[in-house]
């Protein structure tokens, strides 16, 4: 899952569509970070998942990405519209919050990360994905225009780094299995799918008898097309001869 939405965020970069180009590296994120059946990454999920990268592949992310995006980095860690305090302190009235000496100390904070070297790669991660997080939260849940001209540098800069950082921790992933929860996103090993699939057939069983209540016959042929939805995924043949046999009662 992961691969293919990365696949696609990185073709929205070569054509120019940065605010598509990030939703859909986060989406990739996420995919390996927290999985389909939970909740979207966490500020915990992530500083777990940041912990366990850096312990698996330090090199690799000081010398791909930390190195090369230094200046996108400390750019990104200086914009005060991907620094939460920022927003908190105009939108909760938070007046006795110095946003700008916080975010300066934070700047601070990243120049000493960026100093150490490879021994500041999980400080310097840790400061970034709080930016990113932060514009996630921005494009995501409708606070900001595509393509608008106010947010061009955020989302340029952190679209750049998640096209750089998600390959890198892809092949951690896949490198390292034992050290990655990488069952996190996949089926419960006890899943019982014989179950699913015969309480899924009783439902689909059922929305048949439904259909065949409805009276309007323009919802009866809505219905009617879900139930057909439903059979086409299910190569049970008989199972769906029984239940076409319903509908045509």
């Amino acid at each position: 899952r992961s691969l293919s939405w990365t696949e696609r965020g990185q073709k929205e970069m070569g054509r120019g569509d940065l605010d598509a180009a990030f939703i859909f590296h986060w989406i990739g994120f996420d995919a390996i970070c927290s999985g389909q059946h939970r909740n979207q990454a966490s500020k915990e999920k992530i500083r777990k998942f940041l912990v366990t990268a850096v312990n698996a592949g330090r090199d690799a992310i000081y010398n791909l990405v930390i190195t090369r995006e230094s200046k996108t980095i400390l750019t990104l860690a200086a914009n005060a519209y991907v620094f939460k305090p920022f927003w908190n302190h105009y939108y909760k009235n938070l007046d006795s919050q110095d946003w700008a000496y916080s975010l300066i100390e934070s700047v601070k904070q990243t120049i000493r990360n960026l100093e150490r070297g490879e021994r500041g790669t999980f400080g310097t991660l840790k400061i970034l994905f709080d930016c990113l997080i932060e514009l996630r939260n921005q494009l995501v849940h409708g606070g900001s225009t595509w393509q608008s001209y106010v947010n061009r540098d955020q989302v340029r800069d952190s679209a750049m780094i998640m096209s750089r950082l998600l390959p890198v921790f892809l092949d951690l992933v896949m490198d390292n299995p034992d050290s990655f929860n990488t069952d996190i996103g996949s089926p419960p090993p006890d899943l019982d799918y014989r179950q699913i699939k015969a309480e899924h057939d009783d439902y689909v069983r059922r929305l048949a008898e439904t259909a065949n209540e409805v009276k309007r016959s323009g919802y009866r042929e809505y219905l009617r097309e879900a139930i057909e939805r439903e059979l086409a995924v299910n190569d049970d043949y008989e199972f769906a001869a029984s239940v076409r046999d319903i509908l045509d009662r």
